[in-house]
């Protein structure tokens, strides 16, 4: 989960990977790495909510000569990233949200554990302002929580309260996100669950051409 206030991530800049990985264990990796070659070189791709940018150096490894830019909206997670994508000239970063994507079409977004941040009013909005700054063939990779089961909502009521203290995040609970975009005109080409299906990975394209 990312955040709309940047100080609470500001705070969990050096731990939070670690305690991602703790909680959930190796599948939120996995999840997030899964789709990385399904993007072409040379495509512009846009990532939101990248955090710390661990994934920079398996995107480069699966896919070189991207062209990126870059949007989280904590400083300091702002700053690892730069640190871990090895002064790569291709990496626009971008101090910011949603609200701060450039004024072009993308050949492919990343949102990795962004969605589950907004309330169920605002991320319809959220989507199809993402939506349209993707050109009509773009692929849109989502990887995000799923509740399915009793252990799921507990998870998840843990976390978002967590958050909720540490973060200060918008969202109470998780977003059917998966509704959303499917509304937003987007239709899962593949998918693959993780940690018993509590991790989604979704590839996403357009149905319909954006309005």
């Amino acid at each position: 989960m990312k955040n709309r206030v940047s100080s609470g991530f500001d705070f969990l800049t050096p731990h939070y990977d670690f305690l991602a990985r703790f909680v959930i264990g190796r599948d939120i990796v996995n999840a997030q790495l899964h789709f990385l070659k399904s993007f072409t070189a040379g495509n512009h791709i846009l990532i939101l909510g990248g955090g710390s940018g661990w994934i920079l150096k398996p995107l480069y490894a699966a896919c070189p000569d991207l062209r990126i830019d870059y949007i989280e909206l904590s400083p300091k997670m702002l700053q690892s990233a730069k640190s871990n994508s090895e002064n790569n000239g291709q990496i626009n970063f971008i101090q910011g949200t949603e609200n701060d994507i450039p004024n072009r079409l993308y050949d492919g977004v990343i949102t990795n554990f962004y969605l589950d941040m907004f309330d169920a009013k605002s991320i319809n909005a959220v989507i199809n302002k993402i939506r349209k700054s993707m050109t009509l063939t773009a692929l849109w990779v989502v990887t995000d929580f799923v509740c399915e089961n009793s252990w799921h909502k507990m998870m998840l009521w843990l976390m978002y309260r967590f958050f909720r203290v540490v973060a200060r995040i918008e969202a109470t609970r998780l977003p059917d996100w998966q509704s959303e975009m499917i509304h937003a005109g987007l239709t899962p080409s593949a998918t693959k669950k993780f940690k018993n299906g509590f991790i989604n990975s979704t590839l996403y394209q357009s149905t319909t051409s954006f309005s």
